[in-house]
């Protein structure tokens, strides 16, 4: 039993420290981005290049590239704003409605 909670512990204490260290906060931000962008109209054709965070806007942009190209047209780059800085989870800019 005690090996357990150890075991338990640790696991909370790694995913603390992770959280903390902005290791995960980047790959979490990228979730409710995903989502936005699939509500989007042709947003299932974007795929997601990265996530950064900007400490002027204290959130996290996550760039896509892709889209719906006909002929020799280039690929459309968006980004998503997702705030905030340790709870990412919601999406306050999209490039292409920035209204």
């Amino acid at each position: 039993m005690k090996k357990k909670t150890a075991v338990i512990i640790a696991l909370c204490l790694l995913f603390a420290a992770l959280w903390l260290l902005d290791i995960l906060p980047p790959e979490v931000a990228k979730i409710p981005a995903r989502i936005h962008m699939n509500a989007e109209e042709f947003g299932e054709t974007y795929r997601i290049e990265y996530a950064e965070y900007s400490p002027a806007h204290d959130s996290y942009f996550v760039y896509f590239s892709g889209g719906p190209s006909s002929g020799g047209e280039n690929e459309i780059t968006r980004n998503v704003g997702v705030y905030y800085r340790y709870f990412p989870f919601f999406v306050w800019y999209d490039s292409m409605y920035p209204g």
